[in-house]
C-alpha cells in the first residue's frame, strides 16, 4: 500500500473514530470544533440526536475508505480525489448536520 493510499484510509478511520466518540456520548454534541453544543433541554431526544450524528461521521469516513478501495491501484489519483473530497464534504456534512440534524431534534420555539 502507498502512503497516499494510506492517508486516505487514515482519515476514513479517524472519521469512523469520530462517528463511534459521537455515538456513544451520553451529552449532546457538535461536528464544529470550537462550537457550543445544543443544551439536553433543547433537543427532543439526545441519544438519537448523537446517533444520527455518528452516521453522518461514519457515511463520511466511509466516502475515503471507497475511494482508498476503488482508487489504490493509482496512489497519486487516491490522494488528489481526496484532497478534492475533504473541503467539499465537510461542507455537505455541514449542511446536512444544519438542514436535517439540528432542524430534526431541536426543540422548537
Amino acid at each position: 500500500m502507498s502512503v497516499e493510499v494510506g492517508v486516505v484510509y487514515s482519515i476514513g478511520i479517524m472519521m469512523f473514530g469520530v462517528g463511534l466518540y459521537y455515538g456513544l456520548s451520553t451529552k449532546p454534541i457538535t461536528i464544529y470544533n470550537q462550537g457550543k453544543p445544543p443544551l439536553p433541554t433543547e433537543l427532543t431526544h439526545v441519544k438519537k440526536y448523537n446517533q444520527a450524528t455518528a452516521k453522518l461521521m461514519f457515511v463520511y469516513g466511509c466516502i475515503f475508505i471507497l475511494e482508498g478501495f476503488f482508487l489504490g491501484s493509482e496512489p497519486m489519483a487516491c490522494m488528489i480525489i481526496g484532497i478534492l473530497t475533504i473541503m467539499p464534504g465537510i461542507a455537505v456534512v455541514m449542511a446536512i448536520y444544519e438542514a436535517v440534524i439540528i432542524k430534526k431534534y431541536k426543540i422548537k420555539k
